[in-house]
């Protein structure tokens, strides 16, 4: 992968479609740090995006992370099909990095595409998302198989940097190699799955009711944390748990450093600590 060659091609990481994705902040986070990679190394970006009208745009922290990347619009699922690439830097290069959502539908389909076009395409596989983990892994294999290349974000920032002695290499260590990729709370809340239809949140554990997160001011982020969690999980387990911590992280050190401050996030510490879980009964709105 070469800065000079290279375009990031980032496939419809849109407002309304971006919470049905399965983990979705970590894969949102993955990306904005390959734009971040991106930027700081000169390779162009561009955005593209599925029927905007209906979709809505491409979130807010990617776009930000990247301003002067171009936004295209299909209703083709292939960017190649809708030919909306044209005039761009994807176009005008040979080299394609790809990532986005969602891998099974428009990510696989442009990257075959691409391909058959002659250009050198990388998919990067942990910047890719689908509904299901089973349909991420089967584009991936499906992918892999039809020749393109597959690679990790270290592997496009480590080769578009090519020698630790370039300028950058001292801040991509700094921003980008000493922290896991991240989000803000406002921005893990923009990704999350919409509470909207909940009143509240009953959490169990054997048998006794321990706590209820509602639906109102202060507690409605909780609400959509939590329900996240247990969309993935079916319970709040010491797993959850561990993922949850990473999706609270800007407030974590906070309710670690004043315990009581923050009950949802303390009940998510005690289950490294007791164990055990929590069973959920979610309320609707009324």
């Amino acid at each position: 992968m070469q800065t000079d060659q290279c375009t990031l091609l980032v496939v419809d990481v849109q407002e309304k479609l971006v919470p049905a994705i399965h983990d979705a902040p970590r894969t949102v986070a993955a990306i904005k740090w390959l734009l971040d990679a991106a930027r700081l190394n000169g390779v162009p970006a561009v955005f593209s995006e599925q029927y905007p009208q209906g979709l809505g745009k491409t979130l807010a922290c990617l776009s930000t992370a990247y301003p002067d990347a171009p936004a295209v619009e299909k209703t083709s699922f292939s960017c190649v099909a809708a030919e909306c690439l044209k005039g761009t830097a994807a176009e005008s290069r040979p080299q394609v990095v790809l990532c986005g959502i969602e891998a099974h539908v428009c990510v696989l389909q442009t990257a075959l595409e691409l391909q058959s076009q002659g250009k050198q395409v990388f998919l990067v596989a942990d910047a890719i998302g689908s509904r299901s983990e089973r349909d991420k892994a089967t584009a991936l294999s499906r992918i892999a198989a039809a020749g393109v290349t597959i690679v990790t974000r270290e592997m496009a920032l480590f080769e578009w940097m090519r020698d630790s002695r370039v300028p950058q290499f001292r801040e991509a260590s700094k921003r980008l190699l000493q922290a896991e990729p991240s989000l803000s709370f406002q921005e893990v809340l923009a990704v999350l799955p919409r509470v909207d239809h909940l009143g509240s949140m009953q959490l169990w554990r054997e048998g006794k009711l321990e706590a209820i997160i509602e639906n109102r001011p202060g507690q409605a982020g909780s609400l959509a944390v939590y329900n996240a969690l247990f969309r993935d999980f079916g319970a709040i387990t010491p797993k959850a748990a561990r993922l949850g911590q990473w999706l609270y992280a800007e407030h974590a050190e906070d309710a670690r450093k004043h315990p009581g401050k923050h009950p949802n996030i303390d009940r998510l510490f005690g289950l490294e600590v007791m164990g055990g879980g929590y069973g959920v009964r979610l309320l609707p709105n009324t």
